[in-house]
């Protein structure tokens, strides 16, 4: 997948659903099968950091990983660089 794909669904609407589970746990139960050593990167008040896009690309996410990623409320940093999402 291309990078410019991956901000395409990522700019998409979102629709998250009532999970029993933590959106930002499981999106990054999603990165954690590309970046298995890789997980929540920094955080701030009320937003976690995890992987590099570039990496996680050159990872092989799939384009369906990356929908469901945008459906949990998962975005791309306002510097373009990472994955972040609110907690």
């Amino acid at each position: 997948m291309t990078r410019e794909r991956f901000e395409e669904i990522m700019d998409g609407d979102s629709k998250l659903e009532d999970y029993d589970d933590d959106n930002a746990y499981l999106g990054l139960q999603i990165i954690r099968k590309y970046m298995s050593k890789k997980g929540v990167e920094g955080a701030e008040h009320d937003v976690i950091y995890s992987v590099n896009i570039d990496e996680l690309l050159e990872a092989g996410i799939t384009e369906e990983d990356a929908i469901e990623l945008c459906n949990l409320n998962w975005m791309i940093d306002e510097d373009g660089d990472c994955l972040a999402c609110f907690v």
